[in-house]
């Protein structure tokens, strides 16, 4: 894909092992709702610990960025509460966020932690190669997680690889509420 113009949507992927993909992914997603736009945030795979940060953090900002939850991926049901919406299963998911993207309505849609489920052939890695390549020019796709796929990292516009360069949870700490999660 070639430079893009100002106001045309891009495919992005971050990647890699280091921690804050997901926090830059809402990130994106927060700043397109400031600029005006709407957002949606599908969290893919059910969380270690049963809050996310930034997942409380969204309710602030109304109905302009919409958070989903995937029943079938949450370890803790009660997690669910803290979303806008839920969806049942990975296949009604996707089947959602085709429909957030190829509607055109968001500005920005996060796909987060999808990739690892690529990588694990847990999602179909052509549907979502189809679903990005098919989007609409003013949308912005972002995947994030550890694990993306060459075939989407191809196609992306954008690939950022987190790495970790030191973290204090490797020398026995815990992690820290309202910083690490």
């Amino acid at each position: 894909m070639g430079a893009k113009a100002e106001g045309q949507g891009q495919v992005i992927v971050f990647t890699g092992a280091g921690k804050g993909k997901t926090t830059a992914a809402l990130g994106l997603a927060c700043r397109a709702v400031g600029h005006g736009g709407k957002a949606a945030f599908i969290h893919f795979t059910g969380p270690e610990r049963p809050s996310l940060g930034e997942v409380t953090a969204t309710g602030i900002l109304g109905a302009k960025l919409k958070m989903i939850g995937i029943e079938c991926q949450a370890a803790d049901p009660s997690y669910l509460g803290e979303f806008d919406q839920s969806v049942p299963t990975l296949k009604a998911a996707l089947d959602l966020a085709r429909e957030l993207i190829k509607g055109g309505e968001c500005d920005a849609v996060v796909l987060d932690d999808i990739n690892p489920l690529l990588h694990q052939g847990v999602v179909d890695e052509e549907a979502v190669i189809e679903l990005i390549s098919d989007k609409p020019e003013a949308t912005t796709v972002v995947l994030t997680g550890r694990f993306a796929p060459d075939s989407i990292m191809e196609i992306a516009d954008v690939v950022t690889d987190f790495a970790e360069v030191k973290h204090p949870v490797h020398t026995g700490a815990a992690p820290r509420k309202g910083i690490d999660f």
